[in-house]
Parts: structure tokens; C-alpha cells; sequence
């Protein structure tokens, strides 16, 4: 059956005065990564957040009245700009008052809806595409690349540094103005073949383990992984979080996977694709992201004059964000034809 939109969507509600109310189409309604991610006011069109470094190692002091040491912390900062963003709808009076319930309402509201799915999207491919650094943002860091078959992929500037990574085993470190963690689409372990999978065991531990390399994470803290259906389907197959000797809760039972393993998995259809096709499921902590707002969703209603003067309804909001940290934020590919 063809959808019905326009102004034929209110006739068909017209035939329908007994409904005391309009029915909602399934769809996100709220926004699911902002309340995983830091978030700000913004007024101006560009702002500017700062990040403080790593000092220097202490060294012993083996002089008597020697020079004070002087150590330089690094300091830098992250640009964000704003976007705005706009729907709007028509609403004809005629129709109007030939219903029983006033539509405006149900309508605000779906427009409400793709205003907060709009959020998770600017958030997705702010996560993954440049940050802007340096005095006036001039400066662009770019996502790691995807990884090479079996490999983990880390960018220099999130190499850590007690025990930096390096170009060696399972790992690949990617030069340059680079950050983030991505694990390769095939891979299944240290020593293990390579072979396409969705998500798996192997996956999220290299992420955990380069982590608390990287020194981003302490043992014991739990990881948001943001993706989509297939994902949970996968996990259900996977005997370490169906056996409840293995799991605490009994996944299979309530046919729900929400932790295991110190990770917080949380469901969402927007979750993107790359140019091969693989879901590029998301792992990171709130610090990862910064979110800024300068016009949150807002509705606007009035007549237009050019229109017979009927109600126009003008949703729009203006935010923008920046990746702030790569060390905590990582890329799991997942092949889903597998």
C-alpha cells in the first residue's frame, strides 16, 4: 500500500472523526547517542574547548640549590562551529476543521522526532570525520584509517605513552595528524586467521586491551558500544553471552544483550556504513564527544500570507560537535552478510 502524504494524509483522517486521537509512525522519536556524549551551550559561531596534556616524567633531584625544574604541558583545543538545521509543515484550516482532534500536536511532535535523529547524526559524522585544532582551528586531525586485514589500527596522536604503541604484532600505527582506535572488519584474535565477521569477542577486547594500553581507561570501566540490529542478533549467537555461566544476567532468556564484558551495548539504526558496507559500530567513552548547542529544538508557528494565510509549523535547532579525544573512542566494523 503507497504512504499517504500531503494533503491527502489529513483527508484520510478526515472519514476517521470517531478516532479520539492521531496514531505516531514507528520511528526514533528521541536522540540516543547525545546523552552519551558531553554537552555545552554555544552562543558564538565558533568556539573553542581546551585540552590540557600529559606532563613530562619526574626526574630525580640530585643537585643541591639547582635550578627549579621546568616541565611543558601540552595545551590545546578543539574548534566547533554551529549548523542549523529546519523542517516545517503546512497545516490547511479546511482540513482542520473537519476533525475531531486538532493534528498540530502529533505533528510538532514528529517534527520534534527528526529534529533529535538529526542530533545522532551530526554526532556520527562529527565522530568520525576531521576535528579542528590550533589557535584558530587551522589545523585538521583526521579519523584513523580503517585497519589491514587482522590488524588494529591506532593514530599517533592517541599512542599513549608508558607503553606507546607501535608498528609491531597485531598492531599498525598510523602517522601523522591522526587519532582513534579501529579494529580490522576480519579480525578474530591475536594468532587467530583473519576472516570477515560482525561483531565478536575478538573485536571488543583489542578495543578494551588498547585502551587500558593506551592507558584511557582503568580495568573496570564500562565502554558504551552504540549499534545496530544485526549486532544484537550476532551477540545472541555468541555462546560467552547466551551461557549464564559465563554471563550474570541470562541474555538469551530475556533476548536482550545490555552488558557483558564491561560493555554498555546500546541499540540504534543509524549507526553508518562504510564504502564496503560494514556497519561501523561505535565504542567510546562520554569524553570522546563534545556536543554544542546554541538553539535547541524550537517551534515556530505562524500564518503565511502568500498561502492563504494558513498555519506554517518551523522546527529548527543549531548545534554542531568535535570529536575530543581519540584514546577513548574506537571504530568496530562489523560485516553483516555473515
Amino acid at each position: 500500500m503507497a504512504e499517504v502524504t500531503g494533503a491527502q494524509a489529513i483527508t484520510t483522517a478526515n472519514v476517521q472523526q470517531y478516532r479520539q486521537g492521531f496514531d505516531q509512525a514507528y520511528q526514533q522519536s528521541e536522540s540516543i547517542l547525545s546523552p552519551f556524549v558531553e554537552q555545552e551551550s554555544q552562543d558564538g559561531e565558533y568556539e573553542y574547548y581546551d585540552r590540557i596534556g600529559e606532563a613530562e616524567d619526574m626526574t630525580e633531584d640530585t643537585e643541591t640549590y639547582g635550578d627549579n625544574p621546568i616541565s611543558e604541558i601540552p595545551h590545546d583545543r578543539r574548534r566547533i562551529g554551529l549548523k542549523d538545521y529546519e523542517l516545517g509543515k503546512y497545516v490547511d484550516e479546511k482540513h482542520l476543521l473537519r476533525v475531531i482532534t486538532d493534528p498540530m500536536n502529533p505533528y510538532s511532535q514528529a517534527l520534534m522526532k527528526s529534529g533529535n535523529r538529526k542530533k545522532d547524526d551530526v554526532i556520527f559524522d562529527r565522530i568520525y570525520g576531521p576535528a579542528y585544532t590550533g589557535k584558530s582551528g587551522g589545523t585538521t586531525v583526521n579519523w584513523v584509517s580503517a585497519a589491514a586485514t587482522g590488524k588494529i589500527n591506532v593514530g599517533t596522536i592517541s599512542k599513549g605513552s608508558s607503553n606507546p604503541v607501535t608498528t609491531a604484532g597485531d598492531y599498525t600505527l598510523e602517522a601523522g595528524d591522526v587519532e582513534g582506535i579501529s579494529v580490522a572488519v576480519d579480525y578474530q584474535g591475536v594468532g587467530v586467521t583473519p576472516a570477515a565477521a560482525n561483531i565478536n569477542l575478538a573485536k571488543l577486547k583489542a578495543i578494551r586491551f588498547t585502551m587500558m594500553r593506551l592507558e584511557a581507561i582503568a580495568q573496570d570501566t564500562v565502554l558504551n558500544v552504540f549499534m545496530g540490529y544485526s549486532q544484537f542478533q550476532a551477540m545472541l549467537g555468541i555462546d560467552e553471552v547466551i551461557n549464564s555461566d559465563y554471563s550474570v544476567r541470562k541474555n538469551l532468556a530475556e533476548g536482550n544483550v545490555t552488558t557483558f564484558l564491561g560493555f554498555r551495548f546500546i541499540h540504534s539504526e543509524r549507526v553508518p556504513t562504510d564504502s564496503s558496507g560494514y556497519r561501523r559500530c561505535l565504542v567510546c567513552l562520554p569524553e570522546a564527544f563534545k556536543l554544542a548547542t546554541a538553539k535547541s529544538l524550537t517551534l515556530d508557528l505562524w500564518r503565511d500570507t502568500a498561502k492563504k494565510n494558513i498555519p506554517y509549523m518551523y522546527m529548527k535547532q543549531s548545534i554542531d560537535g568535535s570529536r575530543m579525544w581519540g584514546e577513548v573512542c574506537a571504530e568496530m566494523p562489523c560485516d553483516e552478510t555473515v
